[in-house]
């Protein structure tokens, strides 16, 4: 009898059974691995918590939202206020200016006779 001796070479290895047979990508490139998604993707989902927990949960959220409401509330009000009183700062400043403003008659004849810059500097009463 002969024996056929057989190299490691011409041993087919078989892949486990528990992987599933990987066919070739469409686009060829079969040197490609199989990209799995990461860990931090999948999410625990925690402790499951009990109705009384959740009602707590949910009055501290509420008040939580009441004070942050309150907090903007207060805010859009100083802010409206200030607005306000610069408004009004301006305004006075305006008038006290004028009033310091020193007053020359011109008359309408000087006044048809100037040119457009000239014009544009007088202010009418």
């Amino acid at each position: 009898m002969t024996a056929i001796t057989r190299s490691a070479s011409s041993v087919a290895t078989e892949p486990p059974a528990s992987a599933s047979v990987r066919r070739t990508p469409a686009s060829g490139r079969v040197w490609k691995t199989v990209q799995h998604k990461p860990n931090s993707y999948m999410k625990a989902k925690g402790e499951k918590l009990g109705w009384e927990k959740r009602q707590e949960d949910r009055k501290k959220m509420g008040v939580l939202k009441a004070m942050k409401a309150e907090i903007e509330r207060e805010r859009t009000e100083a802010l409206e206020k200030k607005k306000k009183e610069n408004a009004e700062r301006k305004k006075r400043k305006e008038e006290n200016e004028r009033r310091a403003e020193v007053v020359q008659q011109v008359s309408a004849a000087k006044v048809r006779r100037m040119k457009k810059k000239q014009l544009r500097q007088i202010r009418k009463k």
